[in-house]
C-alpha cells in the first residue's frame, strides 16, 4: 500500500512489468545467512527458501545475477564503510562468509555473480552494462538486507533506468522494523513492492 503521505506529494504512480526481465538475488551469502558466522547474518531461512523457489520459476526468462559483499584480506577494497561497520570485515572473500547460500540453487555454467564491496550492487561493479546488454526493462529484487544493500540498489536501478521489482517474501533485515519502514518507502518512491505469488504470475504470463 502506497504512504497516503507520499500519494500526497505526487508519490502516486505504479511500474508496469515488462517483457525482458532481470533477476537481482543481493547478498544471499553465508555471512549474511547464517548467524554463527557472522553477527551481520539473520534468521532469514524462510526467505531464502522463497528465493530458491523464484530462482527455479524464473530460470530460462532473463539473467540470474548474484551479488556477494566480500573484501580482500587485507581489506584495503573497503574504502571507510569499515569505519562505520567493524563487522564488514567477518566478509572476507574466499572464506565461508563470501559462499552463497547453497540453498538457492545457484548454477555455475548459467548464472552470474557480482563482487561488490559498498552496499549497492551497481555502485564498482559491471550490473549496468549486464542489464543494458540483456535489454532488462524489469529488475526483480531479492536478498538482503532490506535497510541496507536492497533499498541502496533499488534507488539506484530507478537511476539506471532499471524499473525494480521488490519481492516482500524475497528480502530479509535484522529487524522488522527496519524491514518494513523501508519496503513503505521503495514502493512509494523508487520501484514496485509486490509478492512472491505476483511475481511468479508475472513470469508465468511471460511463459504464456
Amino acid at each position: 500500500m502506497k504512504d497516503p503521505d507520499n500519494i500526497q506529494s505526487g508519490f502516486d504512480r505504479s511500474l508496469q512489468a515488462g517483457q525482458t526481465p532481470a533477476l537481482l538475488v543481493i547478498d544471499f551469502q553465508r555471512g549474511f545467512t547464517e548467524p554463527a558466522l557472522s553477527p551481520l547474518a539473520s534468521d532469514c531461512d524462510k526467505e531464502v527458501l522463497s528465493t530458491a523457489r523464484f530462482i527455479e520459476a524464473f530460470r530460462g526468462h532473463g539473467p540470474i545475477i548474484f551479488t556477494v559483499n566480500g573484501y580482500a584480506p587485507n581489506l584495503s577494497d573497503m574504502g571507510r564503510w569499515g569505519e562505520k561497520c567493524s563487522s564488514l570485515e567477518t566478509l572476507v572473500r574466499g572464506t565461508p562468509t563470501c559462499e552463497l547460500d547453497p540453498r538457492l540453487g545457484y548454477s555455475e555454467n548459467e548464472d552470474i555473480v557480482l563482487y561488490k564491496n559498498q552496499a549497492s550492487a551497481f555502485f564498482g561493479t559491471s550490473l549496468s552494462a549486464l542489464l543494458a546488454q540483456a535489454k532488462c526493462d524489469t529488475l526483480f529484487v531479492a536478498g538482503c538486507t532490506t535497510s541496507g544493500c536492497v533499498r541502496a540498489s533499488a534507488v539506484d536501478a530507478m537511476a539506471h533506468g532499471y524499473p525494480p521489482f521488490v519481492i516482500r517474501d524475497c528480502v530479509a533485515d535484522r529487524t522488522a522494523a527496519q524491514h518494513e519502514s523501508n519496503l513503505i518507502d521503495i514502493h512509494s518512491k523508487y520501484g514496485e513492492v509486490i509478492t512472491l505469488s505476483e511475481a511468479t504470475s508475472v513470469i508465468s504470463a511471460l511463459g504464456a
